[in-house]
């Protein structure tokens, strides 16, 4: 059986200048070569699959390249090819993930007593540095403070927020970004050519789109690709590979979803389930779509570009539907990302996965805050503003008005008063308030009924409310005898008056709590007088209106003493 090799270990790039979308740390590292002014501990973070430890690779040949050091070592020498086939004696690789203790660092430690054999320097390389533990960083801090002149520590990481302050403030930290969707196609492109296939472009764009930035998984899956189809691969076997729709299904449903057509979507939807198809994958796959249009929309730059990838059938399918907003867009990928969530907990993920492209359907729906509000104001009030009803007024005297209810005589009023009353003619009410009729049943209404009276007659109801309206009847209760009195004195007109403001078809009876009688309201409440009270209004000559309580009276039963 031959040995097999995959392609992220054949084309691993051998120089700085092989390395793929890290400009910007190969720029620092090859100045720092040039000006001499190389450290003793670096730290190279970021996502998989990016280059930290090709780049902590191709770094320990510059040091130890018998040119060196350099920034581009000659691969020809002893000290290179030993590096590059991983059996240097200078170079130690050591995984953090399975070397946590103390002991392990104890026993790297006591290793770099010695000089190097063959080498200018020894080159420890620690991947994955942030499973260490306490202890370990613990026992690598005071070396990493003070090495020995001989030695160069090479840190590697996926979570550099896991690694101590107090080695990371030790270290020059280089930052790996993820590579963008033209890089990772191009070198998927020039190493196909270099096996002699020609590659779909769909293909390619799916592999690269698929890989989310990291070189080391598209080379995975391009070797997958073409150790099980070759030259044969289709876009639909890539997508059956990958556990995603293929091309014509995936327009489908995204046109579905763009337009907000539930029926096709869900239809679509179980298309996609009954071939098999992974929904995480399938959510996963559709953010990343949704995300290329908001970005292609704000950008104003077209999706079969290079920085997206489209196929130009994609492309143009998606430009004939009706154009999407930011805030759907917004609001789909939201759904989205909390969506792949909910799949991943739920029992009954093919329900959950049409449920998930329900609600982005109805999302379309929806209006931004700001275009509604617009919508709103845009839009002519089609009724008059209704006035909310005056509050009831607490028990107060009318200042104008004879206790009857009938207005005041000049006499009575002040120069001031009496110039006001020549001069100020009273307002009439506004058009709104005369139009339509009224249903006192309806509390605002009251209000309204309230603002078309007279001055006079308005003074004498505000206090009131309404106990009861049957057949016609008003039941008004002020809560206080004296105004109910009023009220009663002067019904006659008021019921005139109160009919004519509501423009009742039948002329309204107003009728008031009769005092002792018995009932819900405050009337109810009224009780005999007290001999005391009786006494004092025979001695004063003066009359009891009424005499009320709010507190409820003990019954007296057959045998109680009074």
């Amino acid at each position: 059986m031959s040995q097999f090799k995959s392609l992220a270990r054949i084309y691993r790039p051998q120089t700085f200048s092989d390395l793929v979308g890290q400009d910007a740390v190969v720029r620092a590292l090859s100045q720092g070569f040039s000006a001499g002014a190389l450290t003793q501990a670096y730290l190279f973070s970021g996502e998989r699959g990016v280059g930290k430890t090709t780049v902590a690779r191709i770094l320990a040949k510059a040091i130890n390249c018998d040119i060196g050091p350099t920034a581009t070592p000659c691969l020809a020498c002893s000290s290179c090819i030993e590096i590059a086939e991983g059996r240097s004696p200078d170079v130690l690789e050591m995984d953090g993930a399975s070397h946590t203790s103390v002991e392990d660092v104890r026993a790297i430690r006591e290793g770099l007593r010695y000089s190097p054999l063959a080498g200018r320097a020894r080159i420890i390389i620690i991947d994955e540095v942030h499973m260490l533990s306490t202890s370990a960083f613990n026992a690598l801090l005071k070396t990493l403070e003070e090495p020995p002149p001989h030695v160069v520590f090479i840190l590697a990481t996926t979570e550099a927020h896991k690694i101590p302050d107090t080695v990371l403030s030790r270290c020059q930290h280089f930052r790996f970004r993820l590579l963008t969707l033209p890089e990772i196609s191009a070198r998927i492109a020039r190493i196909a050519g270099k096996e002699g296939l020609s590659l779909d472009p769909a293909v390619v764009a799916m592999v690269a789109r698929s890989a989310e930035g990291s070189m080391r998984d598209a080379l995975s899956l391009l070797d997958q690709i073409l150790r099980i189809g070759g030259a044969d691969t289709t876009p639909s076997g890539v997508a059956e590979l990958l556990g995603v729709t293929d091309q014509a299904l995936e327009d489908s449903l995204l046109s579905s979803m763009l337009s907000g057509d539930l029926a096709a979507t869900l239809r679509t939807a179980r298309t996609v389930l009954e071939a098999g198809i992974d929904p995480r994958a399938q959510v996963r796959n559709l953010s990343r779509l949704f995300r290329d249009i908001l970005h292609s929309l704000l950008e104003e730059a077209p999706l079969d570009g290079p920085r997206y990838g489209w196929t130009p059938e994609s492309a143009a399918r998606i430009a004939a539907l009706p154009r999407s907003n930011a805030f759907f867009l917004e609001q789909v990928l939201s759904v989205l990302v909390r969506g792949e969530d909910d799949l991943r907990r739920s029992p009954q993920p093919a329900i959950t996965f049409e449920l998930l492209l329900a609600r982005i359907c109805h999302l379309k729906e929806i209006l931004p805050l700001p275009e509604l509000l617009a919508r709103l104001l845009s839009q002519p009030d089609p009724s008059p503003r209704r006035q909310p009803p005056p509050e009831p007024s607490e028990i107060r005297p009318a200042r104008s008005e004879s206790p009857i209810g009938r207005p005041a005589s000049p006499a009575c009023q002040t120069p001031g008063q009496q110039a006001s009353s020549q001069t100020s003619p009273r307002t009439a009410p506004s058009t709104s308030e005369k139009a339509g009729p009224l249903d006192l049943r309806i509390p605002s209404d009251w209000g309204r009924a309230l603002s078309r009276l007279s001055q006079e007659s308005r003074t004498l109801l505000e206090p009131a409310r309404i106990a009861r309206f049957e057949q016609g009847t008003l039941l008004l209760d002020t809560g206080n005898s004296f105004f109910n009195n009023r009220i009663a004195s002067n019904r006659e007109t008021l019921a005139r008056a109160l009919s004519e403001a509501v423009q009742s078809p039948e002329p309204l009876r107003i009728e008031t709590p009769i005092p002792g009688a018995g009932g819900d309201g405050p009337a109810s409440r009224t009780l005999p007088a007290p001999p005391l009270v009786s006494e004092a209004a025979l001695l004063f000559g003066s009359e009891i209106i009424g005499v009320r309580s709010d507190k409820p009276q003990p019954e007296h039963r057959q045998g109680d003493q009074p």
